[in-house]
């Protein structure tokens, strides 16, 4: 972790209520070329047709754009590519995959890592879904071993079909609001 993302992470921790009020000066050139380093760069190419090796190409002149664009406040999301893919073990059905081009997927890339830095605070320790060094894996020993310890009287199951595809995108960003004002 950077030491500026660091640094939110322990406001964060120390202060649940704290709300964030600029964390723009983060997403410097530097910060996206770090966050780059981190990605996955072989999925498959956005709408603009563009991979991520082309886009590599002129890294260092293309986030140079994307930041100056981010500080003028002219970038603007290109749309998403929509493809739907098999489930697993349903024949019949299909879920759909969002595949946004290789510069928003940087962008996003990295402005989830400042929302993982304040809002990891915020999780318990027997949280596991969709955490960085989590997975379902560890989720099942805990529950196996909190079981066989005998301190559980009730185990429920839960499938929250659709999530991210119906997520309220409204009630969303007012529950962002309520740790980072910055817009």
């Amino acid at each position: 972790m950077t030491t500026g993302l660091a640094g939110i992470a322990i406001k964060a921790k120390a202060d649940p209520k704290c709300r964030f009020t600029s964390l723009a000066h983060i997403l410097t050139p530097g910060f996206l070329k770090e966050t780059w380093q981190q990605m996955n760069r072989r999925g498959a190419s956005g709408v603009d047709g563009e991979t991520c090796a082309e886009f590599e190409r002129d890294l260092e002149t293309r986030v140079v754009d994307l930041w100056e664009r981010l500080k003028a406040g002219r970038y603007q999301a290109p749309p998403v590519r929509r493809v739907d893919i098999p489930k697993a073990g349903d024949p019949a059905g299909t879920r759909p995959l969002g595949i946004p081009t290789a510069e928003d997927r940087l962008l996003q890339r990295a402005v989830a890592r400042i929302l993982s830095a304040i809002y990891e605070q915020d999780f318990m320790e027997c949280s596991y879904g969709y955490r960085p060094g989590r997975n379902p894996h560890q989720a099942l020993r805990v529950l196996r071993s909190r079981l066989m310890a005998g301190k559980v009287q009730y185990v429920y199951e839960t499938d929250i079909r659709g999530y991210f595809t119906r997520i309220n995108h409204d009630w969303l960003r007012k529950m962002v609001v309520h740790r980072i004002a910055d817009p």
